[in-house]
């Protein structure tokens, strides 16, 4: 039996999981939920539910804040990159890696 993503983000460790709000041509605000797939000390890479999956980072602008970056990511290598690095740390740890039953769960479930 498997999960539909709504049930499995519901599920999800706080954080391990965002939504991202995205405008409409109407100028409504659209929420889209998106689970962590991998983590650096500076950046969060994640990955939103909807059919056409999209890849958002959040990256850290400095050490003494909480402020943060979002990126919709265009480019697949940089994806990679993000992946590479996260992996250098195994499997996730609370605060780097990557959260491998999260990327399976986007894997058996396109």
């Amino acid at each position: 039996m498997s999960l539909d993503p709504a049930t499995f983000f519901h599920h999800a460790a706080d954080e391990e999981k965002t939504t991202v709000y995205t405008q409409t041509p109407d100028g409504d605000l659209e929420p889209h939920d998106a689970l962590l797939i991998a983590q650096t000390h500076r950046q969060r890479l994640f990955v939103t539910l909807e059919t056409r999956r999209r890849y958002v980072t959040y990256t850290f602008l400095d050490d003494s804040s909480d402020e943060v970056e979002l990126d919709f990511v265009q480019d697949y290598e940089e994806v990679e990159d993000l992946l590479e690095d996260a992996g250098l740390f195994g499997r996730h740890d609370g605060e780097v890696g990557i959260l491998y039953h999260n990327l399976l769960f986007l894997l058996m479930n396109p």
